[in-house]
């Protein structure tokens, strides 16, 4: 009996091992990780991807802010009013997948949830608010003399000169997705989105290699009818080591996690070739996130803690993050966007990502609230209603 069983196990274990090694060499060929890794990073939710990305290293700060809780925790309404119907608020954080919900106001936290298997330390990739942590350090750059918004991104990435229409391209039109670049934002669930050109830029190890084949232009750079493209900011992002001689990840750590008092490490997806994944993919706790939000609070300057009044962004930075750009997304997103954030009513500022991460500002109640999620649920425009209505403490 067991020579059969042997026999059988042989001939069964050939064809299983020369697939898996043609799949293995598929996946090199088209610039993605090993077949474990790819599978992971195809169906692990935000959650769960800082554990399968390889990252840089964001250290906490070398004086973090001490966090003071609320004496009397904030209670949160029973039900939100969404359109004329109330809405359960617990049960709304749950169908949305809530991990951490961290309401700070006037640097004071006065209402902080995890679920389970969570605490305050825990991070998570925040997906398109790396959008916005970009943007306050491309700020930076500019503050510093080092690039101008009307450069041609040409000038500090030549490598892009052999992608006709690049020439045309400037720092001022991927801030605002003004590019016109048609790398199409699209997220097909299944087997089918894994190989869409945005979903390549999630999870291969050569950005630069996608981007080079994938990149068209849909109009002419500047066109203010144009779509939300994540490749604008994936490009942006790969300016630093060129202007700086750092990454992102360093230049980020030195100019701004360390100003704001962040309390843990944080981190950055990247590629073989040590670029940040910059349109998404930043790892970060729920407390951290609401301090970065915070220097909204403050004209781009440190809000609280050992740093306080140290400006991190220039007033005219400041400024240029909290005024829309005025772009028209078609039928994806808005004209409220600008520099890497989003423009609610009542002049309320957000930096959103996928599956439900937001950093909800208020400056008139001088509150931040951070929402992390794995949100597979259709409940955005009730979650908005919800991060407004607690924004103004009602």
């Amino acid at each position: 009996m067991r020579k059969p069983v042997k026999f059988l196990a042989k001939w069964l274990l050939a064809p299983v091992t020369l697939v898996f090694i043609a799949v293995f060499v598929f996946l090199m060929f088209i610039r993605y990780p090993d077949p474990v890794s790819a599978y992971q990073l195809a169906t692990a939710p935000p959650s769960e991807q800082p554990n399968v990305f390889q990252k840089s290293s964001i250290p906490a700060s070398s004086e973090p802010y001490i966090f003071e809780k609320s004496s009397i925790p904030e209670t949160l309404p029973t039900t939100i009013n969404h359109e004329g119907q109330q809405v359960n608020t617990q049960q709304l954080l749950a169908d949305t997948g809530t991990h951490a919900l961290v309401v700070m106001r006037g640097g004071v936290i006065t209402h902080e949830f995890y679920s389970d298997n969570w605490d305050q330390s825990r991070v998570q990739n925040t997906m398109s608010m790396g959008k916005t942590m970009l943007s306050i350090a491309v700020g930076q750059l500019i503050d510093q003399g080092l690039v101008r918004e009307d450069d041609p991104i040409t000038d500090h990435l030549p490598q892009f000169r052999d992608n006709p229409g690049m020439e045309d391209v400037t720092i001022k039109h991927l801030l605002d997705m003004q590019s016109c670049i048609d790398i199409p934002e699209d997220y097909p669930p299944g087997p089918e989105g894994w190989f869409t050109p945005v979903a390549q830029l999630f999870a291969t190890t050569d950005v630069e290699y996608v981007l080079e084949q994938s990149i068209s232009f849909a109009c002419q750079p500047g066109d203010e009818e144009y779509e939300y493209r994540s490749a604008n900011s994936q490009i942006l992002g790969m300016i630093f080591k060129n202007v700086t001689g750092q990454s992102l990840s360093e230049f980020f750590a030195e100019n701004v996690w360390d100003r704001i008092g962040a309390n843990y490490e944080a981190s950055w997806a990247i590629d073989a070739n040590d670029y940040e994944k910059s349109f998404c993919c930043f790892n970060a706790t729920a407390r951290d996130l609401a301090l970065a939000g915070s220097l909204f609070l403050n004209v781009g300057k440190v809000a609280y803690g050992p740093n306080e009044g140290h400006q991190v962004m220039s007033e005219n930075w400041f400024g240029r993050m909290t005024t829309p750009a005025g772009v028209w997304f078609g039928g994806y997103g808005s004209d409220d966007f600008g520099a890497g954030m989003w423009h609610k009513p009542k002049e309320q500022l957000v930096s959103q990502g996928y599956r439900g991460q937001f950093i909800w500002i208020n400056p008139y109640t001088e509150t931040v609230i951070v929402k992390l999620s794995d949100d597979y649920s259709d409940y955005y425009d009730e979650t908005v209603s919800m991060l407004d209505q607690i924004s103004f403490g009602n």
